[in-house]
């Protein structure tokens, strides 16, 4: 029976699926294959040149924002930019303005890994939230449609060469009833949830402890990133060449963007690959990763060996910019960014 099924406990689900390995120590033995590539590249800031249309490649420092409005209405999502230490007011007199109502999506504009990311219900919700998160947010409608998918779309430049190298599927972290237990003990029981015990016990705190009725599903967790307990399958047998022409369109407005990973929803897979219904939520750039390397049933070596795919497409990418005069951000710029993005935030 796959793991994903099995009641493990979570110290020992920790060591034994790299899924749930600190991103530094899964990506540890990577970092001396990413040095062999800039010595090979004679530049260590060579994947600033791959997406010259990001900020540092889109390693870190997106604007997303940016990169979402320039999609095609079609695939946008309604969004609008707040600037940090608006009032909850502010911020809903812009929705209203931009016809956004409630539930909606906020998160930072610069940030990765779903850092600060949540669903926000009404007027409450959002003062409680920012009187945590002090930053840009990305103020987007709550999309309800059924199916999120994260999509790894790269070309080349003046090529017709491109290709869908990853497709990860998310589950999202629900419960059942089971007519015995409590809304707090399935919750409890359910080992991607235990991280996150606090948050979740807080948040349903008015169900907590209701016996939920057999065969009754909540979803408790709507937003798709792995920290928050989604679950990651892997996705790879949707790939075909309809859906490279589907992200082929979706791409063209992206000037300078060669690679990296549209996180989308859609309201069918039929839909999907008629390129109908799709909104993407968010685009990743050199950062991204395949997620779908994160399927429970999916061996360390593997793993590895498509980040080394996904790397070598980087390089190459890269190489081929560079060819055209693209020069790589000076390494120097490259160290100075990266400890403004950490250490420079206010």
């Amino acid at each position: 029976m796959p793991l994903k099924k099995r009641y493990y406990p979570q110290f020992i689900l920790k060591w034994i699926k790299f899924e749930f390995w600190p991103s530094w120590v899964f990506y540890a033995p990577m970092f001396l294959y990413g040095f062999v590539l800039a010595l090979k590249s004679g530049s260590f800031s060579y994947f600033t040149a791959t997406n010259p249309g990001l900020a540092f490649g889109g390693a870190y420092g997106t604007d997303k924002t940016k990169l979402l409005n320039s999609l095609s209405s079609k695939y946008h999502t309604k969004d609008f930019l707040a600037k940090k230490n608006k009032s909850a007011d502010e911020i809903i007199h812009l929705m209203q303005e931009e016809n956004i109502t409630f539930p909606i999506v906020a998160k930072p504009n610069i940030g990765e890994r779903g850092r600060g990311v949540e669903k926000i219900d009404n007027k409450l919700a959002l003062e409680n939230y920012l009187k945590i998160i002090s930053e840009d947010l990305i103020i987007q409608e709550f999309v309800d449609y059924p199916i999120e998918l994260g999509i790894f779309y790269h070309r080349f430049p003046n090529s017709t060469q491109d290709g869908i190298s990853s497709v990860v599927m998310k589950e999202f972290l629900s419960i059942t009833g089971n007519g015995r237990d409590t809304f707090g003990r399935l919750v409890s029981r359910n080992f991607r949830a235990k991280s996150r015990l606090k948050y979740l016990k807080a948040k349903y705190a008015s169900k907590w402890n209701l016996i939920i009725p057999e065969g009754i599903t909540f979803k408790i967790e709507p937003i798709g990133n792995h920290c928050r307990g989604t679950t990651f399958l892997d996705g790879n047998h949707l790939i075909d060449d309809k859906l490279v022409q589907v992200f082929r369109e979706i791409s063209k407005p992206l000037e300078g963007f060669y690679y990296g990973r549209f996180d989308i929803k859609v309201n069918s897979i039929r839909d999907l690959y008629e390129g109908e219904n799709i909104k993407v939520l968010e685009i990743n750039g050199t950062n991204s990763e395949p997620a779908h390397i994160y399927d429970p049933d999916y061996s360390l070596f593997k793993a590895y060996s498509e980040i080394i795919k996904h790397m070598n497409l980087v390089y190459k990418i890269s190489k081929a910019n560079r060819a055209l005069g693209i020069k790589p951000m000076p390494f120097s710029n490259l160290i100075k960014g990266l400890f403004h993005h950490f250490f420079g935030k206010k």
